[in-house]
């Protein structure tokens, strides 16, 4: 058998300087997952996005509570600014000099002689 002989033989089905069979054609196959595979895959996804609804979830509250607690603390300070001003003026109310006073202009009060003066021991 000459040289073009064997060329013309192997032609299709091998490489004609080495002899070693070509597979240039790739067969195509489909892409299948099994039951298994597609319940695994199908928990992972729903754990995946669980775990990053609960993330947000948590950002979203702690910036929530921040908000909440920076506003709790205004209220504190106009309460403490309000107290300070009630305890100024319930001093200035209860002061001797006030009450004398209220005593005399409203109430018609007098300063006792000194015989109405009874002195209890």
């Amino acid at each position: 058998m000459t040289g073009a002989e064997r060329v013309k033989q192997m032609k299709g089905s091998r490489n004609a300087k080495t002899g070693i069979r070509v597979h240039n054609a790739r067969k195509r196959r489909k892409f299948s997952l099994t039951r298994k595979q597609i319940v695994v895959t199908v928990f992972l996804l729903c754990l995946f996005m669980g775990s990053s609804i609960g993330y947000v979830w948590s950002n979203f509250e702690g910036t929530r509570l921040g908000y909440d607690l920076s506003e709790l603390k205004k209220e504190e300070m106009r309460l403490r600014e309000k107290n300070l001003e009630l305890k100024v003026e319930l001093a200035t109310l209860r002061s001797p000099q006030r009450l004398e006073e209220v005593a005399m202009k409203d109430l018609g009060m007098v300063h006792p002689n000194p015989e109405q003066i009874v002195n209890l021991q």
